[in-house]
């Protein structure tokens, strides 16, 4: 049997702020580098797509692990609540 990767509220919020900071510098990379990345981006070669796409996917993946880890744990204490209420 596999182990199940079991995260506690501490690690999830950590990493949620790791991928948080971790955008942040994406988006600071890509808009100090915009002259750079606009000259790839306008080239009629196969690295135009593949540059847009990588940021893409990299920027949505490191935002979305940290919006769905903060999401996450502060819902389930609010559902934790509301279960205690109701009993």
């Amino acid at each position: 049997m596999a182990k199940k990767h079991v995260q506690n509220k501490k690690t999830a919020i950590s990493q949620a702020f790791l991928c948080l900071i971790g955008t942040a510098v994406l988006y600071v990379f890509v808009f100090t580098k915009i002259d750079a990345i606009n000259k790839l981006l306008q080239s009629q070669t196969y690295y135009a797509p593949l540059t847009a796409v990588v940021i893409v996917l990299l920027a949505s993946f490191l935002y979305g692990t940290a919006a769905s880890n903060i999401l996450k744990y502060t819902l389930q204490e609010k559902l934790k609540s509301q279960e205690l209420r109701e009993e």
